[in-house]
């Protein structure tokens, strides 16, 4: 399947699976739900895909999100006796600091490296190398985003059970992010929330670089759960009141079943159930998930009051007019935007990002050659 690309996002709760030209145009997107043997699911959503397409999938990109995900930063920096080309200097660079990165963290695969800031010549800064240019000195900030391998190795045999090979892994709430941030085309101070189904992430980025990553173990399913187990109600029912509480009657989404259509908001009031009650569940749910992902860390707290970010929220929470709520995280942003992601929009941002050059820096693992000892004495003294 050479002229094509396929990309899979390996969700708790649904497979989402987009096929792309060699034109990097769409010809084929579905989803799977993922019952809970994920090989039979992926069996599925693989054949159905090579049955309408016609050809045969052997590789794939994966997205994947676990609140495991975690990031740290790295400061590296070099001094030159002599004007030195940036282009012979800057690849090498950020292989040692990912070399450096993964011998010290050996447990942990660095799923994304990328490149917060480039300083030259003491103080001069670049957005990002476009020309060749001389420098007596470069020092990087990195922000690494990691994941343990033995949970990288878990997906991959997941994978390998259907005979599927994985080109490239991702972190799936980063690349929608950045994806996202891209086609906003906005440098200024913005703040992004993905509620996943069991699992939420957060990014700040400001003035253009990535400064605050954070993964927890609670999403949306949490809320269906805490209306479940405080009404009462079974979970599918509760989901139902969870979506389409800030719609009208007449707007409302329909669960259908064999025999007829339930309209949740009707359904409310023949149980006997209290809105306001229901709208204290939700809220006190999204508040802590807030407060854990996000205001715990106080990041968000330091920008500046008179310019307070932008929140963008994706995923599963991004169906909840949370705009309804009394949220603490709204004193600390200007405004609350809510973007619902279609399926082919999140294997639009897979693709996109794996044609990145930032993915390049993954994609291309070389270890630096081991050095000799006039090149060990050289370099202490470069520095």
């Amino acid at each position: 399947m050479s002229d094509y690309k396929t990309i899979i996002d390996f969700g708790s709760n649904n497979l989402i699976l987009g096929v792309f030209d060699k034109e990097n145009n769409n010809v084929y997107c579905s989803k799977e739900k993922n019952f809970g043997n994920f090989e039979v699911s992926l069996n599925n959503l693989i054949r159905d895909a090579e049955k309408n397409l016609s050809t045969h999938i052997d590789d794939v990109i994966v997205l994947y999100d676990n609140p495991n995900f975690y990031s740290l930063d790295m400061s590296i920096k070099k001094v030159f006796d002599h004007a030195i080309s940036i282009n012979e200097v800057y690849e090498n660079l950020i292989e040692e600091s990912l070399y450096i990165v993964s011998q010290n963290n050996f447990k942990d695969q660095v799923i994304h490296l990328i490149v917060n800031n480039i300083e030259i010549n003491e103080g001069k800064k670049l957005e990002k190398i476009y020309n060749d240019i001389k420098i007596k000195s470069i020092k990087l900030q990195i922000k690494f985003i990691c994941l343990n391998k033995i949970l990288v190795d878990n997906v991959n045999n997941h994978f390998k059970k259907n005979n599927i090979k994985i080109l490239n892994l991702y972190c799936s709430s980063y690349v929608k992010t950045i994806y996202l941030k891209k086609k906003d085309n906005n440098k200024d101070h913005n703040v992004f929330i993905d509620i996943g189904y069991e699992r939420t992430s957060s990014y700040i980025f400001n003035n253009g670089g990535f400064d605050f990553f954070k993964s927890i173990t609670i999403g949306g399913n949490n809320i269906t759960k805490d209306i479940s187990n405080v009404l009462k109600l079974d979970l599918e029912y509760s989901e139902n009141l969870k979506i389409n509480l800030n719609k009208s009657e007449k707007n409302l989404f329909f669960n259908k079943t064999e025999n007829k259509q339930t309209n949740p908001y009707s359904e409310i009031l023949k149980k006997n159930i209290s809105v306001d009650l229901l709208k204290q569940i939700i809220e006190a749910r999204i508040n802590e998930i807030f407060e854990l992902v996000l205001l715990k860390s106080d990041y968000i707290k330091k920008f500046n009051t008179l310019s307070k970010p932008k929140l963008i929220v994706i995923g599963g929470g991004s169906k909840l007019d949370l705009n309804i709520y009394s949220l603490t995280i709204n004193k600390y942003v200007s405004e609350l935007i809510l973007y619902e992601e279609s399926n082919l929009h999140i294997c639009e941002a897979g693709l996109d990002y794996n044609l990145s050059e930032e993915s390049f820096f993954i994609k291309t693992k070389k270890k630096p050659t081991k050095q000799g000892f006039f090149e060990k004495f050289f370099n202490l003294f470069s520095k």
